[in-house]
This record gives C-alpha cells, structure tokens and sequence, in this order.
C-alpha cells in the first residue's frame, strides 16, 4: 500500500477552511445564536456581526458603494442576477460566453423558455473572450451581460473592465454582470469598474465556509427577488441570515486579505514550477489557453494518449487530487466545450491543477513527480501500479 501524503490541487473546487475561519463559525454558533432580524440585544448583536463581515468583504474588494446581498453561494448569487435582471422591460436578452459556470451557461438556456433568449461569444483557442466581440452582440434588447471575471475550467483571466465599458458604450441600459468567485482567490484583487453593476463572490473559495456567498450589487442594480417571505437584505433575497456563515465569509475575507499579495507571488512562482516541470517531464503534456492571460494559480495540462477520468484516478492513487473540469460537473463524460474549443484533442486527457496561498514546494515537487509517474504507466498499460 502506498502511503504518500495527500497533495491537494483542486483549490478551484474549494479550499480549506482556515482554523481562525471555523473557530469564528464555532464561536457564532456556540455564543451568538440570535436573529440578526430580531429587535432584542441577541437580534442586534447578530445584526452587528452581519455588518462586521459586511465591511471585511467590502474591504477585500476594493471599497465603494455597494450593496452585498448574502447569498447560500455563488451559484445562487449568479442565478439572482440573471433571472432577476432578465427579462428587463422589453428587453429579453443575455449576452454571455462559452467559460461560464454552470450557474450561467444553464440559467441562460432556461431564459427561452420564459420568453428570453441568449447570445454565446466564444473564447475561441485562446481562452480570452474579446470585449469587441462581446461589445458588438449588444443592442437596444439586451438586458445583461454576464462575463465571468476569471475562466475555472480553462484558468483565463477575461478582460471584463474592458468589456463593461464597450457594453455600456454601446448600450447604457443594459447591465453588466461579472462572476468573479474564481477570480478574487486567483488574483486577490478584482478587476472592477463603475460599469460593471453587479459581481457574484463566493467564502469557500477564499479559505472561508461552504455554503455563503454574496451578489455585490450597485444601488441602481438590484435585482428582482427570486424568492418571497420578509424584507429582509432590501427584500432581495429574504429568509434569515446564515450568521455563523455570514461570520465566517467575512473572517475569511479579513484573513485573505492580510494574506493576499505575498500569497498570490508565491503561488505564481510555484504554479509556474509545476508547469514547467511537467512540460519538461511528460512528452505530449502542454497548457491550454493563453499563456499570457493564465490565473497565478490555475494550470490547465492536455496529455496525449490518456483520458481525463482514468488519469485523475491514477493520481488520487499517488496522492495527488485534482480534477477535470468545474466540481459542478464532475459526472460529465465528455470534456468542457471551452477545452475543445482551445484545442483539446480527442486523443488528449485534460487536468486543472489549481492552488491556494497555502501551497508548498514540496508539493509541487511531489505532484511533477506523481503526474509523470501516472502518464507513464497509463501510456504503458501499467494502470494499477504505483
């Protein structure tokens, strides 16, 4: 039996929680059990423990005036912002891309059945959607667009600050969304504009809980409720505040962003080591996507002569977990569009290994070793050895 310690690479699905992180989830729990809608002191001071994570995140984003509307996570938050902001008047239509989340990409396809229709820009090989593109897919009938701020399933960073100020160049009326939950982790700081209206982040990327995230909105650009039962978060989504998650989201961004720069260094320099290792190690292995616009800690690999499912098996064995593709879809067979479309070939096994500030160099040393030990013995039918 092989007893190599585990090597944790699927950051991009979710990250650890930090132990200051459960033990303020602990302490909510245990001692600040009240209603943050309640008018006693218990009801109060929860309110004030909301505002507290409220001014952390708020921090962690750069400032300015907006409304965080707390959501059960990113997929929540990205769906208010397209079913509550499409359709809009009369107009009926969403302009998004080919790297979305699942949240997007399946919220758009329902649109038509309530009347609303989408438009699709593609990545294309490069993984980068040009603002142009997206720009041009505008007219007087566009509701929204929604561009994610950093491509999960393909690791690209998106040029949105560009692509809001051509959207809203072309059509003021029309809103602009951004799904930033991969990118805050990645970049530490987001790119954001007075265009862009509303922005979808997530705690269990950033070291904080599952099951808490948070649709930033401009005061212009709330979206309709999607669910109805109290006033609560200016009625936009009601229900009572998850405390201990709310609590824990904002510890977790107050740590990150004590963390963040000195972090995210570290992480592109041992992102880049294990690229460039694996490169030098495996005949057949390359990136995908542009390099130029690659996330500091996100490496998307192409193998030749193996599929995705047997080599990730044939990790985990060496220790080593990462994954394919968005944990959204991990039943899937066949490999993300956005991959095939940046030229992942029918022959070709993909990996995304994705890291977090807490990554180590050995790690990353054991990981180039584990994944050429792992092609190799697929490549020579060697699959249950270690």
């Amino acid at each position: 039996m092989d007893f190599r310690p585990e090597i944790y690479l699927d950051n991009a699905a979710t990250t650890a929680p930090w132990p200051e992180v459960t033990e303020a989830v602990a302490r909510c729990m245990r001692d600040g059990f009240g209603n943050a809608s309640s008018r006693h002191r218990r009801g109060l001071a929860a309110a004030r423990e909301v505002e507290r994570a409220e001014e952390f995140i708020l921090d962690l984003v750069g400032g300015g005036p907006w409304k965080v509307v707390f959501t059960s996570g990113g997929t929540e938050a990205d769906v208010s912002a397209l079913l509550g902001s499409v359709p809009k008047a009369k107009r009926n239509v969403l302009v998004t891309s080919d790297l979305e989340h699942a949240a997007v990409t399946e919220t758009a396809i329902a649109l038509q059945s309530k009347g609303g229709r989408y438009v699709e820009v593609s990545g294309g090989a490069s993984g980068v959607v040009k603002p142009s593109e997206v720009a041009a897919s505008v007219d007087r009938e566009t509701a929204l667009v929604s561009i994610t701020a950093l491509a999960g399933e393909m690791g690209t960073v998106q040029p949105v600050v560009e692509i809001a100020k051509q959207v809203k160049q072309r059509e003021p009326r029309c809103r602009m969304h951004t799904d930033a939950v991969q990118a805050l982790p990645q970049l530490g700081r987001l790119p954001l504009c007075p265009e862009i209206d509303m922005v979808t982040i997530s705690a269990h990327k950033i070291h904080g809980p599952q099951g808490i995230g948070a649709l930033l909105c401009r005061a212009n650009a709330l979206p309709r409720p999607l669910l109805f039962g109290g006033d609560q978060q200016s009625g936009v989504r009601p229900g009572t505040f998850n405390l201990p998650g709310i609590v824990g989201f904002g510890e977790a961004a107050r740590l990150f962003g004590a963390r963040r720069d000195e972090g995210i260094a570290a992480m592109r320099t041992l992102c880049d080591r294990l690229a460039a290792g694996i490169a030098q190690a495996v005949e057949g292995a390359r990136l995908l996507g542009d390099p130029t616009a690659r996330a500091p800690g996100i490496a998307v690999c192409a193998f030749d002569g193996v599929t995705s499912e047997v080599l990730l098996h044939t990790l985990e064995m060496r220790g080593v977990l990462a994954s394919s593709s968005s944990a959204c879809h991990s039943t899937r067979k066949d490999p993300p569009r956005c991959l095939v479309n940046a030229g992942l070939a029918r022959n070709q096994g993909a990996v995304r290994f994705s890291l977090t500030l807490d990554t180590t160099r050995e790690e990353i040393d054991g990981a180039i070793g584990a994944v050429t030990e792992a092609v190799r013995a697929l490549r020579s039918g060697r699959v249950g050895e270690l």
